[in-house]
Formats: C-alpha cells, structure tokens, sequence
C-alpha cells in the first residue's frame, strides 16, 4: 500500500474539489464520509480558506455534532471575524467542554450580550474557572493557564494517586505531570505521568519528585514561559501566585502556539508590518498599519539621496558611476538584512545579549570582510571585462568591500543597541540598518570615485 494512502493531503486539488462539489450540490452523506477523519485542525483551515457562502453551508452541516475543538484551532483574528456567523447553541457546546484556558480565549471575543449569557447558562465553576482566567494580563502565564489541573499532597504513596485518578472525575482532557502541593495548596513539584505508572504501588511519591521542579509566576510573560519550556523539554509547568500556591498548568501544545504566534510576529515586524494587522483585516485597516514604515523608509531615501546630491558633479562628468551605484547598495544592504535576520533571531532565543554583544559582532565582521573579499575580487574583473577600466574596477571593488563589511555590523549592533535601548529589534532594525549600509556604500564609492577617477 502507498505511504499516501495514509497521509492524505486534504488540500489536494481532486481532494478539496470533490469537497467543494459535494458542498454545492448538498450531498451531506458523501460530504461527511470525505471528512469523517479529519482533525479540527483541517476542519479549521478549510473554514479559513472557504468563501463566506461555502463556509456557513459547511458550519450548517457539522453544526448537529460540532466539535469544540475546530474554533480553537482557527486563528483568532479569523474566529473573531466569523464568530456571529456560528450559531450560539455550538459556542455554548464548545465553552462547556473544552478546558477553562481554551473556553476562555472563545469567551473574550463574544461581544457583551452573548459572554453574559453563556456564562450565565454555564455551571457556576466553569464560570468562575472562565472568569478567573480571563482577569489575568494578556500575553501572561495567567491568561495561558489551564485551571484544570491533577494536583496531590505531597505525602501520598504511587497506589493512592493511582486510585485518586481513577476515581477523580474531573480530570483535565490532557495531562503529562502530576503537581504535588502541600496542605496549604503549595507547590513542591512535578512527578511525570510516566514515572507514576513505572513505579510501585507502595513507593512514596515525594521521592520520585522531578529534580529542579520549574514553575512560572502568573504575570510571566507568555514569551519568557516558551523559553523555558524549549530550553528545558518540559511537557508542563506549575503556574504559582506571589506565595507560591498552585493555581494552575500550561501545557506544551499551548506553548507550541505561543512559539508560533511570536515567531510570526517577529518574521512581521521584519518587513515592516506591524500594529495588530493580520490577513483577515479590511484594506484600510492594513494600509493604515503599514503607512508608518513606509513613511520612514521614504524619510531615509531621501538622506541616502541627500549623499549622492553632494556628489552629483562627480556624477555628471562619469555618468558610469549612476550605472554601478545601485550595485554597492544592493550587496550592503543584502549583506546587513542576512545579519540582522540572525541577530534578531539571536534575540528573541535569548542567545544573543549585551554580555556577548562584542563577539557576536565581532564573527560577523569577519564573514561580512571573507565575503567582501570574494565579491570584490569578482566584481573587479566583472567591471574591468564590461568597462576595460582598471580605476572604476578598483573603485567598485573596494567600495563593495567596506559596504559587505559595514552591512555585517550594522545588521548585528543595531539590533543589539536598540534591544538594550528598550526598544523592540525586530520593528525597528530595519529603516536603520538599511538608511546606515545605503549612505556607507554610496558615501565610500562616491569619495573614492572623486579622488581617484575625476
């Protein structure tokens, strides 16, 4: 049998064309059976690419056994774009069983009627459970928890746990650890399912107790907690208040969300889109959020301009030179975003600081200067073939070697200035690292070329 065969692309053309077809013609019974296996995760992405009108007959149809878990898994920006288009009875079904973390984030994009009368139509602890999560900061350890969580006293034996869980009914839908706390509900530490399972019956559970036990205080921010999950492989973490008393877990698939919602933002910023713009946005709303960037490249344009002017008789009497401008430039500025790219990576892993700022700039001098020295002796023979001009190919290649080397410097310490400065690297990098590298290379090409071709 074909490895296809089990992993079926459910964004194949023939695939999503058949899915389509049987949409349109209301083939309900062919429908669900091409996608009775599919996650809520594919459910999801396919109500984010349908059209409005494909979308509410696909909502229509799922809506008599709905699963909770499709709204979250579709983006936020999209859910709270379409969330009047599902009907109330599945948001309630949704809120009802999915885990006090993920109701809550459905619950804080209703608007104010229907979050009222969910909650009031609610079990009095699921609300509070909602309520309490959504007091938290945003961006927080608070607001990422789980309230939903196995907690035992610490002096418990593995066979009481063991019963304790079977019993227990209200166990979250997903756990890795075990949380052991004291009688005043203070965390010691965690104690893997795993470990639980493997041991005997009569083992004490505290000495089986996870060595260096993490946990993250509720105003943690949501970035820092990621770090620490990478960093240390965790599967979850404890969340504790100011003395240290459990309220709750983070999980690693909420991390793993985390992770790429901060990776997302940061690849944004990069190019210049910032502000809380996404894909569903209105055009206005985008082109407003992007006005700002735009008008300060235009602003640094316009000084890289400001250099060549001071130089435009040099120009005029080698009108070449306007021809090989752009050249010096371009490898500058490439040169700068390619350092800049891993500084602000670096960055945002926590691998790249003030303490190591010297050496980290330092190593991309010295590739900015080896990939100088190759560029420029290709360009020197590249010019003299097209120009038979042994100055201007000097020229041009000494000019191309300073810029790929301040291109790697700028493209390091900026970033690393502006971090130390308080200031997000990743939107702000970029108009200096180009504005510097365009001003450089026009600056050194053009003084070179007044003193040794006029």
């Amino acid at each position: 049998m074909k490895d296809s065969d089990h992993n079926l692309d459910v964004f194949e053309p023939y695939f999503f064309n058949s899915f389509i077809d049987n949409l349109e013609k209301k083939n309900s019974k062919n429908l669900l059976a091409l996608i009775k296996d599919f996650h809520p995760a594919e459910i999801a992405s396919y109500l984010q690419i349908l059209n409005e009108f494909h979308r509410k007959k696909l909502l229509k149809l799922l809506e008599k056994d709905f699963d909770g878990k499709i709204l979250v898994e579709l983006e936020p920006s999209f859910l709270e774009k379409i969330i009047d288009e599902i009907d109330f009875k599945i948001i309630k079904k949704a809120v009802n069983e999915l885990d006090s973390d993920e109701a809550a984030s459905i619950i804080e994009l209703l608007d104010f009627e229907k979050k009222n009368r969910i909650l009031s139509e609610i079990s009095k602890k699921d609300r509070s459970l909602i309520e309490d999560n959504l007091s938290y900061k945003e961006n927080t350890a608070g607001r990422l928890m789980q309230k939903e969580v196995v907690k035992v006293l610490h002096n418990f034996d593995v066979g009481g746990t063991i019963d304790y869980l079977r019993k227990s009914k209200s166990l979250p839908s997903v756990f890795y650890d075990i949380f052991l706390v004291d009688q005043n509900e203070r965390f010691m530490g965690t104690v893997p399912l795993c470990t639980i399972i493997s041991n005997s019956r009569r083992k004490k559970i505290s000495s089986i107790i996870k060595n260096k036990n993490p946990s993250v205080h509720f105003s943690t921010d949501q970035e820092d907690v990621a770090d620490i999950f990478r960093k240390r492989n965790l599967t979850s973490i404890a969340v504790v208040d100011d003395e240290g008393k459990l309220l709750g877990m983070i999980n690693v698939d909420d991390v793993v969300d985390v992770i790429d919602d901060e990776a997302e933002e940061d690849i944004l910023k990069l190019a210049g889109v910032v502000g809380d713009q996404n894909f569903y946005d209105a055009i206005i709303s985008i082109t407003k959020a992007r006005f700002t960037w735009l008008f300060f490249n235009l602003i640094a344009a316009f000084f890289a301009t400001y250099v060549i002017k001071n130089f435009e008789n040099t120009i005029e009497k080698l009108t070449v030179l306007a021809a090989i401008m752009p050249i010096v430039a371009s490898m500058g500025g490439c040169s700068g975003t390619q350092s800049l790219t891993t500084a602000v990576r670096a960055i945002a892993m926590k691998q790249l600081t003030w303490s190591n700022a010297i050496r980290s700039t330092g190593k991309e001098l010295i590739i900015g200067f080896l990939n100088g020295i190759i560029f420029s002796i290709l360009s020197f023979f590249v010019t003299y073939i097209w120009f038979d001009d042994y100055y201007l190919s000097s020229v041009i290649s000494i000019s191309l070697l300073f810029n790929l080397i301040f291109g790697s410097f700028f493209g390091t310490f900026v970033p690393i200035l502006l971090t130390r400065a308080g200031v997000d690297p990743a939107i702000a990098s970029g108009t200096f690292v180009t504005t510097l590298t365009d001003i450089m290379g026009f600056f050194i090409f053009l003084s070179l070329a007044t003193f040794y071709l006029i």
